[in-house]
């Protein structure tokens, strides 16, 4: 049998906190690969070398903050790719062999496209987690999203595969590189907790009569959560309605700051958790807050893209909250698994939410439709890890 060339994976994150990187390196190094991941730990959470799930971890700190600003995370992310370089080019060194670059996303693109332009890797992945030009002019401004689009469609026509989360992103990029295939971020069937609600309410310490909303996953700039602490705090304790938000994240610090200034609620906030408990309280709740926003007047990034608490919720039998003129709204429409909000106001928000507490066979017929989804749609990694497999054995 052939030897496989190494996997390099380039994150700019802690891989130990990210889900995507996490199952593809688990299912790439099962297939009998070798995968070392030069991740960024940005907040100094994790020792600089380690073994998970498979896969060897390098934890770089090219800067290290407590929180990170706008202007913090764009210094970042230039000093952490100038060190991906470096430690790459020691890589290539000390094994000897080219190995395969799997870039996620576009802040570890570049570094990548230069190594196989000058031929010191032997491909080049490009796994596009999100709309990155849009995803940029959301969080910096419009000059700056033009400068990734530009950069971005140059380096990705290096790849020899790409791939992305969802047929709209997929399309954009097919533009540039026809060579591009989705693998959904679907969460694996067994890790799904085997609890009963009530088991997982009673190990999470939640209440077992109330009806809980929760968001469960990382609280970035385009979070709502400012939005469920306010329908949080018009509900007050005069519904049987508990909120739940747990989380870190860039945004996590201001949100919770807010929170300190709000009295009177049922809200419970839990900062970060590792993915098992994190599982276990989406499947502790009766609906999932999956609502996004954009500074951006086109929203492009919101819409287009599926996240992990889309489908996680599916998979707990869980019906979920989006936002309407979405790919999320498209697909809770059809299966009939969750609410599509009309608006954004709190008043709003909170009538939709009670509406569906207060009418159990609703909410039942939707938990009935995320669990039928689950199988009938094949929402599960078993698939993607063919898929990411079969790719992998074209290079």
């Amino acid at each position: 049998m052939a030897r496989h060339p190494p996997i390099v994976m380039f994150l700019a994150k802690a891989f130990q906190k990210d889900i995507r990187p996490r199952l593809e390196a688990k299912t790439l190094a099962e297939s009998g690969r070798a995968v070392l991941v030069f991740a960024w730990d940005r907040y100094s959470e994790f020792p600089s070398i380690s073994n998970v799930d498979g896969a060897s971890v390098r934890s770089l700190r090219p800067l290290s903050f407590k929180s990170l600003s706008r202007f913090q995370l764009a210094l970042g992310a230039m000093a952490f790719q100038l060190l991906l370089f470096f430690e790459a080019m020691r890589l290539v060194n000390r094994i000897r062999e080219r190995p395969i670059v799997h870039a996620h996303d576009f802040n570890t693109l570049v570094p990548a496209c230069i190594l196989k332009i000058f031929r010191l890797s032997h491909a080049l992945v490009y796994d596009c987690h999100e709309l990155s030009y849009a995803a940029y002019s959301e969080l910096f401004n419009d000059f700056m999203g033009k400068v990734v689009r530009v950069v971005e469609e140059h380096c990705a026509k290096y790849a020899d595969e790409v791939i992305t989360v969802s047929e709209p992103v997929a399309a954009y990029l097919r533009q540039f590189n026809e060579d591009t295939e989705i693998l959904y971020n679907y969460p694996r069937t067994e890790d799904i907790p085997r609890l009963t609600k009530n088991e997982a309410r009673q190990r999470l310490g939640l209440e077992l009569d109330a009806f809980i909303v929760s968001h469960v996953g990382e609280i970035r700039y385009d979070s709502t959560v400012q939005l469920l602490l306010d329908v949080a705090a018009l509900a007050g304790k005069t519904e049987n309605i508990h909120f739940l938000v747990v989380g870190g994240g860039p945004s996590a610090p201001t949100f919770w700051e807010a929170v300190k200034g709000v009295h009177d609620v049922r809200l419970t906030v839990v900062p970060y958790v590792p993915r098992p408990t994190a599982l276990s309280y989406t499947l502790a709740s009766d609906l999932t807050w999956a609502v996004y926003q954009s500074r951006s007047a086109s929203k492009e990034n919101p819409r287009m893209t599926l996240p992990w608490k889309l489908f996680d919720s599916l998979a707990c039998g869980v019906p979920v909250v989006v936002e309407k003129d979405t790919l999320r709204a498209r697909l809770v429409e059809k299966l009939a698994c969750g609410i599509v909000l009309q608006r954004n106001d709190p008043s709003y928000v909170l009538q939709a939410i009670v509406s569906v507490s207060k009418d159990h066979n609703r909410w039942y017929r939707m938990s009935l439709a995320a669990k039928e989804a689950v199988i009938n749609m094949g929402f599960d990694w078993r698939h993607m890890s063919r898929k990411l497999n079969s790719i992998y054995d074209r290079l």
